[in-house]
């Protein structure tokens, strides 16, 4: 994250002192939602996109604070706070505050009675050193009454800049962060995203974005999924979720956006993600064991170099070598100053020294005054005395810091000896793992007799690790994550740690899957880790029509489910916009349309887009659209060809792939709709079930195409965009699974637009 200086907001409540007299309640909830934003309003997201965007800062400030439904939920975060256990009454508060100012009236009284007592005795550079450090004492004392109860020094013209309320007016607590992260930024973000510029083109054109001038995670779009996923690594410490949704809808995005710390709490250590693919041919001991290698290498991966020490850099005599030089370099600054003070001093060595020894045991035993000494030595020896004076103090300091040099080495390498224990054990898990250790020891040895003969013996041992079994194994897999998760986030390595399984609609038997769920889940409930398994909708309907009871084992595994739906028009919209910028919302619709909101398919679609605006200069929409309907119709109709020749053959499947092979050579939306239409009524009450549910698929899908191209030509103007659209999207998610329904919905959205 990169550093900028913080901006500062005039605050406009601070100064209301109309509002602080008339309803302190409010004034108290307005105040904690300004400093919440201001705070804000300086991280990296929300200026990159307020500058994005053109907006002004100060305008999403005003308009955040006049929300009402945001001054409310700060409201509630103020009263759990101030319900929270643990937390001092207000009496306790109160004491604080005088006790405070009774310590800054003692402390600036005595200061003034100190130095009116010596102020005759002091000379002239002595008392400018008093009157100065007054000024300073006064200063500091008032800065800090003012930063305790700054309503108290406030006035509606005379604000002083960088003053900040004192925490218990703010009275957020403990909550602070989790209403900044679940009220205010979610705010922001919803001004910056409908206060964003659109455009209105029908020409492909767009600005592609300088990754050095973006922030990580800038290009987030925070969905409901996401803000919950947020909530559980927030408040989770042993949990296991299940990610639910359809193929592509973002689940491994979700889970890479974990690892690089875009889902954790602001000013926290991103978690330690591992990420292991669940396996086509499945066993669960092999699995487990794949798990911990996994686990172990990102653990050593993540613990950083300079914070660990391999035994041949502990070296003693290199630290004892170190002390004595620096000890040497100070002998030798101490006998140049004493030469200096020497000649400054005059007379010979014995008698300078006697003198400077007699001279120091008069001051500290106060048998000279300040004033005798200024007025009763030459300048010679002020200087001699000032010189012997501050190399005494100078080098004593540097001495001293040398000589507790090894005792702060010490105290270092006690602060990682977490870490190298846990990387020690790393290793020889990782060793254990990887290996069948063995060890061979032995000895063997010949006597000679007196008769030529010879005796001999030979011995050895063999000693070879057994493999272990599955609950072994599991064990093994919890102990070692519980120490890994506990100190790496006592030593702020990583934030906790995150295991995620996915793909597991890999495994191709139900019965096999629905078994995996059911041994991995042993290794579920370890203290300071989350566990994701990443699962599509495809998958669960599989089993679910295979009579397995897959959302009972999810129930009895997973102690919450999250969804992720596909995005919304405005999500997808936000999307395009954040990654091609100046992008007009015809184009933003188009790729909404023709993905069905699944974040993968919208890629690809904005992929695309990149393509043809590299080959051609400014490609209009309608051929923009062409060309990805042409491609979608391509490749969907060899799949439907190729799924028809798996049947058995019949008459009306030679009607059928007839009709799907003149699906390529046609263009016309006009030409493509009737197709689409005899595709359907073809299908009789006769038809075999597999040939008629290849009709409805693939004329459903021959329909949508030539919506699409009808709908989106060179004549679409921005005001015959709308949410309406998103119908289109709707069915292009329905058609695979109900491609009867998407009909008929697809139909009612054509006679709605009098498309016929």
């Amino acid at each position: 994250m990169s550093s900028r200086p913080r901006v500062t907001y005039r605050s406009t409540v601070l100064g209301d002192s109309e509002a602080f007299f008339g309803d302190f309640d409010t004034w108290s909830t307005r105040l904690a939602l300004e400093e919440l934003l201001d705070e804000a309003l300086d991280l990296p997201e929300i200026a990159g996109g307020l500058k994005r965007e053109e907006l002004r800062a100060e305008e999403a400030r005003q308009a955040i604070l006049a929300s009402v439904s945001a001054l409310a939920k700060v409201r509630m975060e103020r009263e759990r706070a101030q319900r929270a256990p643990g937390r001092p009454p207000s009496w306790d508060l109160a004491l604080e505050e005088v006790g405070l100012l009774a310590g800054v009236g003692v402390l600036v009284a005595g200061y003034f009675t100190v130095l009116q007592l010596a102020w005759p005795a002091m000379p002239l550079g002595f008392q400018a050193f008093g009157l100065l450090g007054l000024a300073c004492v006064i200063t500091l004392s008032a800065g800090r009454i003012v930063r305790r109860f700054p309503v108290l020094f406030v006035r509606d013209k005379g604000r002083l800049a960088g003053t900040v309320p004192h925490p218990d007016l703010v009275a957020l607590g403990d909550r602070r962060d989790h209403a900044l992260r679940e009220i205010v930024l979610p705010e922001l973000r919803a001004y910056i995203q409908d206060h964003r510029r659109t455009f209105d083109s029908t020409d492909l054109t767009f600005a592609e974005p300088d990754p050095q001038d973006e922030e990580p995670g800038h290009d987030l779009v925070h969905t409901a999924a996401v803000r919950r996923l947020r909530r559980i690594v927030d408040r989770a410490d042993s949990v296991a979720i299940a990610l639910a949704g359809s193929r592509g809808a973002g689940k491994t995005t979700s889970i890479r956006s974990l690892e690089q710390g875009l889902l954790s709490q602001a000013g926290q250590a991103a978690p330690l993600v591992v990420v292991g693919s669940a396996p086509a041919a499945y066993e669960a001991r092999d699995f487990v064991l794949h798990l911990h290698a996994l686990l172990c290498k990102a653990v050593l991966a993540a613990i950083p170099p300079g914070r660990t020490r391999t035994a041949d850099q502990v070296r003693w005599w290199t630290v004892l070598g170190r002390t004595a030089w620096r000890l040497l370099s100070h002998a030798l600054k101490v006998c140049v100053a004493l030469v200096a003070v020497w000649l400054l001093w005059g007379g010979s060595v014995q008698q300078a020294a006697s003198e400077l020894a007699a001279f120091g045991g008069d001051i500290l035993h106060g048998r000279l005054t300040p004033g005798q000494v200024w007025s009763g030595l030459p300048v010679r020896r002020l200087l001699a005395a000032g010189v012997l004076t501050a190399v005494l103090v100078r080098e004593s300091y540097g001495v001293l810091r040398v000589l507790l040099s090894p005792l702060l080495y010490l105290i270092a390498r006690w602060g990682e000896a977490d870490l190298n224990r846990l990387q020690r054990i790393t290793r020889q898990q990782l060793d254990r793992i990887r290996f069948l250790q063995t060890y061979t020891t032995g000895w063997s040895g010949k006597l000679s007799m007196p008769l030529r003969g010879e005796a001999g013996r030979t011995w050895s041992t063999q000693r070879a690790e057994q493999q272990l079994t599955h609950p072994e194994v599991v064990d093994k897999f919890r102990e070692f994550a519980e120490l890994a998760a506990a100190c790496l986030a006592a030593e702020d390595v990583a934030g906790r740690v995150v295991i995620a399984i996915d793909e597991l609609d890999k495994i191709g038997e139900p019965e096999k899957a629905h078994q995996f769920i059911n041994d991995v889940k042993g290794v579920f409930d370890v203290p300071g880790c989350l566990f994701f398994v990443s699962v599509s909708d495809d998958a669960v309907l599989g089993f679910e029509q295979r009579g397995l009871g897959v959302r009972d084992a999810f129930d009895s595994a997973f102690s919450e489910m999250v969804r992720l739906e596909p995005f919304t028009l405005d999500e997808s919209r936000l999307w395009v916009a954040l990654r091609l910028r100046g992008i007009s919302e015809q184009f933003c619709y188009l790729a909404h349309c023709l993905s069905g909101g699944l974040p993968r398919d919208l890629k690809r679609c904005a992929v695309e887009m990149v393509d043809l605006a590299n080959e051609s200069y400014r490609p209009s929409l309608e051929t923009v659209a062409r060309t990805l309907v042409t491609a979608e119709l391509a490749g969907k109709t060899r799949a439907f060809t190729a799924t028809a020749a798996t049947l058995e053959r019949s008459p009306e499947l030679v009607a059928l792939t007839t009709d799907l092979l003149g699906v390529p050579g046609t263009e016309a939306p006009g030409e493509l709709a009737g197709l689409a239409a005899r595709l359907v009524r073809a299908d009789g009450e006769d038809t075999a079930a597999p040939i008629s549910d290849l009709r409805w698929h693939s004329g459903c899908f021959v329909l949508f195409c030539a919506t699409v191209l009808e709908i989106f030509d060179d004549t679409l103007t921005g005001d015959r965009l709308g949410p309406g659209l998103h119908r289109l999207a709707v069915v292009r998610r329905r058609m695979a699974m109900h491609p009867r329904q998407a009909w008929d919905d697809l139909a009612e959205f054509r006679k709605e637009r009098g498309l016929t």
